[in-house]
């Protein structure tokens, strides 16, 4: 039996549907939306992304990937953020949409670094792990993570998860590295900010560095946080002998 990667549309149908169900679920129990959001951003081998896999299995909360807010933030596929936004009662959308206006006046509303914020406001009106993308940037209210590794484990991490040469994880590693941050100078520079002055501020709650640390160990941290920052109720003990037996 052969199985079929599902491509970035159908993981954003999906990770949108979940969005409409539980926003559906919480307008019946008439309960506020929660502000309990974990935003992830990392170095390329340094095991962030399965990282944020095992937190969202843990807290069964759903995990937003940059492949998801990339496809949301495209002018093509805005009808994605209208189903989304339109669920939404009044109230949180004429906030999202002032919010929205604060930081960047009028500007095109079919513009990316519009589009992406929105659809990162609007994910964030219900539990969620936000990966990638600047999450943290926007949404300075939520759990910041920063997960980092030194340029020998990535390269190694990279060798080994993806079969490439030494040679190849280097100039692969170099090359997203130059990539996020010049993505996140625009970032900045249309939230109308000096990325020289932006850069020096603090922008992370906790910053884990994976060197010594398992994948496991990693997000066993980030759950302890995690639960006395947003007053989970979750066993540690039972999901520590789960993760690390």
């Amino acid at each position: 039996m052969t199985y079929q990667v599902p491509n970035k549309l159908t993981l954003v149908e999906k990770a949108v549907n979940e969005f409409l169900l539980e926003t559906e679920r919480k307008k019946q129990r008439g309960s506020q939306y929660p502000q309990r959001v974990i935003t992830i951003s990392r170095q390329l081998g340094g095991g962030g992304a399965k990282i944020a896999e095992v937190l969202s299995q843990c807290l069964k909360w759903p995990l937003w990937d940059k492949n998801i807010l990339d496809v949301m933030a495209r002018r093509s596929h805005i009808g994605f953020q209208a189903k989304m936004f339109e669920a939404l009662d009044e109230k949180y959308q004429n906030e999202i949409e002032a919010l929205l206006s604060d930081l960047f006046g009028a500007p095109d509303k079919y513009a990316y670094f519009y589009l992406l914020p929105k659809a990162l406001f609007v994910i964030a009106q219900n539990d969620a792990i936000i990966f990638g993308r600047g999450g943290y940037i926007f949404l300075p209210e939520s759990f910041r993570i920063r997960i980092t590794a030194s340029f020998d484990t990535r390269v190694e991490n990279l060798q080994r998860r993806q079969g490439l040469s030494e040679k190849a994880a280097q100039n692969k590693i170099l090359a997203s590295d130059k990539n996020r941050e010049l993505f996140i100078k625009e970032v900045v520079k249309n939230l109308g900010k000096k990325y020289s002055a932006w850069k020096n501020e603090p922008h992370f709650d906790l910053e884990i560095n994976t060197d010594r640390l398992s994948i496991d160990e990693a997000a066993l941290i980030i759950l302890m946080a995690a639960k006395n920052r947003f007053g989970l109720t979750l066993n540690l003990e039972q999901i520590s002998k789960k993760l690390i037996p």
